[in-house]
């Protein structure tokens, strides 16, 4: 009788690998955009979803010629799906053998991945060789809505609708340049900073501004600005005696050792509005290995191999 009863209720159950891609594409309004998440063809992922349609009798898609939107069938049938998709995704994680590998996928700035994330995940992966982070550089936000993406790393004050964020440093920033550019050990004013050309980040460009109010130069407007859209470009182009950047003691670390960047100015570092945040789904926040990643990175120093060895 059990038994019956079981067959029965797998007789109604549709294949979970089809909800799972109707679940991608709920959550990303995009059959294009779910078949990268689940490494299908576009057409791949309209088929399976056909399929799943036809199995349940109801239509979850209403299809346009360059969109598709869910119907009320489908808004409830993602509610739930992806609920329990999620349940399973993070339950599997939890029980896995210790020696199995966990992949998580983060898209990172292509600048801040290289002067700051990948020698912290060198000595993360030391400790947690269980634990393989992958990591696609863009300048682009990562849409976090799908599979693709288990997390990003953003520049900003924190507040990312429907994800949470968790701050990996406080940001301060001071101006730096090539130890031939300008004397050094004065403080700053109007005069040394028409003398040379400002460096902006494309992506920022209301660091400057910030900066100078922190310094009571909030009414002085720069004659010479540049904008890159790379902030390793930046400072090469500062070494290099091309101009004036502002910089962090985190991402400028490096050059400032090497004496090829120093701060001529005595003023102090100024805090920002905004700084490096690690961000995920809100429901994917507890998942062990996310947990574990947001210790080491969130630790610093000693902190950060305890937690690597706790998690």
């Amino acid at each position: 009788m059990a038994r019956g009863a079981l067959t029965a209720v797998g007789a109604r159950l549709p294949s979970l690998r089809a909800v799972a891609i109707f679940v991608a594409a709920g959550r990303a309004m995009s059959f294009t955009a779910a078949a990268r998440a689940v490494h299908l063809t576009p057409s791949g992922v309209s088929r399976r979803i056909s399929e799943l349609e036809r199995e349940l009798g109801v239509a979850l898609f209403r299809r346009f010629n360059r969109r598709v939107e869910l119907t009320a069938a489908g808004q409830r049938y993602l509610e739930a799906a992806g609920r329990a998709i999620d349940l399973i995704t993070r339950i599997s994680e939890e029980i896995r053998p210790p020696g199995r590998k966990t992949t998580l996928r983060l898209s990172v700035l292509q600048s801040f991945a290289s002067l700051w994330l990948l020698p912290r995940l060198a000595a993360f992966k030391q400790v947690r060789p269980d634990l393989d982070v992958e990591i696609e550089t863009s300048t682009e936000l990562a849409d976090l809505s799908d599979d693709r993406f288990d997390a990003a790393i953003r520049f900003g004050t924190g507040h990312w609708t429907g994800l949470a964020a968790d701050r990996l440093f406080k940001t301060s920033v001071f101006p730096v340049a090539a130890p031939s550019l300008l004397p050094l050990g004065g403080m700053v004013s109007p005069a040394s900073l028409d003398a040379t050309v400002l460096f902006d980040v494309v992506q920022t460009p209301d660091l400057w501004p910030q900066y100078l109010a922190g310094v009571g130069l909030g009414d002085y407007r720069p004659r010479k600005r540049r904008a890159f859209d790379n902030v390793q470009v930046m400072y090469e182009a500062a070494a290099n005696g091309l101009g004036l950047s502002l910089a962090s003691d985190e991402l400028a670390a490096g050059q400032l050792a090497t004496g090829r960047l120093v701060r001529p100015f005595r003023n102090a570092a100024v805090p920002l509005r905004q700084s490096y945040y690690l961000v995920c789904r809100k429901d994917r926040r507890d998942q062990p290995a996310l947990r574990a990643l947001r210790r080491v990175l969130t630790g610093s120093g000693e902190a950060r191999l305890r937690a690597a060895h706790a998690s």
